[in-house]
């Protein structure tokens, strides 16, 4: 909101409060928080050694990632998955062998990245790279689930995920982890920032920052997102906190209108409560630039969105001792995953953006000196299918996700990638194959919550209330995702 002429007239009230409810960080997600943080019965933060610092990234690959090009099978298994994917031509979406970038996987099975997951700007060839210096490991044919499941009960539908299938459920239940409900408007990454916010110092800045908007995965009972972008968070066009100090008529005259708005003394003690709220969230908001948008990167970030929403986060890390943050939650998406037609180019152009991006913001973590404090995760709504549909794949169930970070047991595949993407079967010997491709998952997004959560410090007494059906799930083996 830029003001001129000033002296012919004075903008309302409605106006400025109406500028301020549509900035950034002034989303109503952020003002509960604020208000929430700011109340003056909550409970100060436990004394905790200053050195104890973890943070999360969630990176949502939207769309459904076909992640059996991200992550496919080499040597003896390769026929196999070049045969379910149809080749190589005439609209098949298998990678040729000799472009698949060289892994080794668990008893020595040889596996293979996507060609372009080798993008590094900064030497350390991408993921690739990462993967064979064991920072990063992959989760296999993991999926959304409320209990074990094999082709039987898939057939006598027992117990399986809502809208199975769907974008927008199974993305609401990978951000949940409550797949038999469509109601619940909590993510457990908001409900294990609930059970740790008493880690960081009172603040007006949420421990859970979003990069990509307000989303029920940050979202808790006590704890919300705050938005912010690349340039950080954003306050109201030519507020400032200490404006009164300026020589700037034209600022004096806007200091006096935001004293007004924002300073009156309502006698309504609601209307009193969301004017102080209004200013403290802006006030917030400017500080968190001032510590935040100096922090120094030197690793080098590609000019993606990506890159530089995780260059952002790179620094809100960076200015964690000034915010008094010793737990952060950060959540981003990538988009363009939803690959019905065009799939070998377009996914094959995700890619090196997905490598360039993980690859520079693991170098920002090693320079700040937290590479082992700091885990960074992939989701996405489901894989897609094996079999091609003439131009692309379809949606699907299980995929493989990423793990990475200093404290990551890397250069691994966890869980059970199938030795036929064929004739995929599990450890029963029952097919996992529902027809096209589309694998029954063998490891539950609950397994591989619980396993980030207790490593952030959620302990193994809290899991079950942040994550329902994990008790289902109780038999299975943990992954190991960390050293």
């Amino acid at each position: 909101m830029l003001i001129n002429n000033l002296s012919k007239k004075r903008p309302s009230r409605r106006a400025v409060l109406k500028a301020a409810a549509g900035c950034g960080a002034m989303s109503s997600m952020s003002m509960a928080s604020t208000f929430l943080n700011l109340q003056a019965t909550r409970a100060m933060a436990s004394p905790s050694d200053p050195n104890d610092y973890k943070s999360l990234v969630c990176l949502f690959l939207n769309g459904g990632n076909d992640s059996y090009n991200m992550l496919a099978p080499k040597g003896s298994e390769y026929a196999d998955y070049s045969t379910v994917r149809g080749g190589t031509t005439n609209g098949g979406i298998a990678i040729a062998q000799n472009q698949l970038l060289d892994i080794a996987g668990p008893s020595g099975r040889p596996f293979g990245l996507h060609p372009g997951l080798n993008s590094d700007l900064n030497g350390g060839t991408g993921v690739q790279g990462l993967y064979n210096s064991e920072k990063l490991s992959f989760v296999a044919n993991i999926g959304s689930l409320i209990e074990p499941t094999n082709i039987d009960s898939y057939r006598a539908q027992s117990k399986l995920p809502l809208g199975l299938f769907s974008h927008s459920d199974l993305q609401r239940h990978w951000m949940t982890g409550i797949p038999q409900d469509r109601s619940q408007l909590q993510g457990w990454g908001g409900k294990m920032s609930d059970l740790l916010r008493d880690c960081n110092d009172p603040s007006s800045i949420s421990m859970n920052i979003s990069l990509s908007g307000v989303n029920i995965f940050q979202t808790g009972n006590d704890v919300f997102p705050y938005s912010i972008g690349t340039g950080g968070a954003t306050p109201v066009s030519n507020y400032f906190a200490n404006i009164a100090s300026t020589n700037n008529a034209r600022y004096k005259v806007f200091s006096q209108i935001q004293n007004d708005v924002l300073g009156e003394a309502y006698t309504n003690l609601l209307s009193q409560t969301l004017a102080d709220t209004h200013k403290t969230s802006i006030d917030a908001a400017i500080e968190f630039n001032n510590v935040v948008n100096t922090v120094p990167i030197t690793a080098n970030f590609e000019d993606h969105y990506i890159s530089q929403r995780l260059m952002k986060i790179a620094q809100v890390i960076g200015a964690r001792e000034a915010l008094g943050q010793r737990r952060q939650v950060f959540f981003l998406q990538l988009g363009g995953f939803d690959n019905h037609a065009n799939l070998m180019v377009d996914h094959g152009e995700l890619m090196p953006v997905l490598s360039n991006a993980l690859s520079s913001f693991y170098q920002a973590t090693v320079d700040l000196g937290v590479e082992n404090d700091v885990v960074t995760f992939t989701a996405s709504d489901f894989a897609r299918t094996l079999s091609s549909n003439g131009q692309g794949s379809d949606h699907a169930w299980g995929g493989n996700q990423i793990v990475m970070g200093g404290g990551v047991d890397g250069g691994k595949i966890v869980g059970d990638y199938p030795t036929s993407l064929d004739t995929p079967v599990d450890g029963a010997g029952d097919t996992l194959n529902l027809g096209r491709g589309r694998l029954i998952p063998t490891t539950a997004v609950d397994q591989y919550a619980a396993e980030i959560a207790t490593w952030f410090g959620v302990s193994s007494g809290e899991l079950t209330d942040m994550l329902p059906n994990l008790s289902n799930f109780s038999s299975a083996p943990p992954l190991s995702l960390f050293v």
